[in-house]
């Protein structure tokens, strides 16, 4: 292979490349690099550049989301389209709560869903306690249980 820069021949070797993209320094041991003789140029084959690219991105996606967030962080934490985002909280399953014209999402109560705790279970019992009293009145507890089992979210 001839080295595009200088036209020298290039060499096929195994060498550790060093990448810092965004502040960050990643170490990909031995990767296969093309090493021109006469001038020192690097080339890499594209597959390997595609999987270091890669894998410096899904890196770098993994910064903290902040503790409210908004439909497109939410969409990136779950893997998902804004679509599904918005489908899943017209559908009650995810918990949001509409400021202005916009949803916003608490980080820890969709944590929380993924990890299969009840987000419903928790509001309840927030939501709906007696006047001047610590516990929940039978009648909302009954119209409670009514709508989590049409929600399908009563745990028997």
């Amino acid at each position: 292979m001839q080295c595009y820069i200088c036209g020298g021949e290039m060499k096929k070797i195994k060498k550790d490349v060093e990448a810092t993209w965004k502040g960050r320094t990643i170490i990909f041991r031995g990767m296969d690099a093309w090493v021109c003789e006469a001038c020192g140029e690097q080339a890499y084959e594209p597959e390997d550049v595609r999987l270091m690219q890669g894998l410096i991105q899904g890196t770098l996606k993994q910064a903290e989301y902040p503790e409210i967030m908004n439909v497109e962080e939410v969409a990136d934490l779950l893997r998902v389209s804004n679509q599904t985002v918005y489908n899943l909280v017209r559908s009650g399953k995810l918990p949001a709560t509409k400021i202005g014209r916009e949803w916003r999402f608490s980080r820890t109560q969709i944590l929380a869903l993924v990890k299969g705790e009840d987000f419903f279970e928790q509001a309840v019992g927030l939501a709906a306690r007696e006047v001047g009293g610590s516990g929940i009145s039978a009648n909302d507890t009954e119209i409670i249980q009514k709508h989590l089992a049409e929600m399908g979210q009563v745990r028997g």
